[in-house]
């Protein structure tokens, strides 16, 4: 027999491949921190490509803001989110507030929830 037999021996059974009843026994821990790696990757995508997009329509209109408040008109965005953030919520007097407030929240969450068909594997 040939060392490299014999070593493939001692080694023991080869590994067996993943099964559907091996997949899902991570630790809380490991799919929290999956989670988070998603959702940050996802927030910092969105957030470089609305400043880049601010940046080049800003200096397509010769608008100040996006690219001189704060370096490199990152100022700029912040300022707007805090203005989103304290206007005040116009609700219309006709209409069902519980589907005027659920309806935002029905459209966004599938679309969140798509990320989690990204498969990641049964081991790390």
């Amino acid at each position: 027999m040939s060392t490299r037999v014999s070593s493939v021996l001692a080694a023991g059974p080869a590994p067996t491949d993943p099964t559907l009843e091996s997949f899902g026994r991570d630790p809380w821990w490991l799919i929290g921190g999956k989670v988070l790696a998603i959702f940050a990757f996802l927030v910092l995508t969105v957030l470089i490509t609305m400043w880049i997009e601010r940046r080049v329509i800003g200096r397509m209109q010769l608008r100040v803001g996006p690219n001189r408040a704060g370096p490199f008109g990152l100022l700029q965005a912040l300022a707007d989110g805090v203005k989103l953030a304290l206007k005040e919520d116009i609700v219309p007097r006709q209409v069902d507030k519980v589907v005027f407030v659920l309806a935002p929240i029905m459209s966004a969450v599938p679309a969140f929830i798509s990320f989690a068909i990204i498969p990641f594997g049964p081991t790390v």
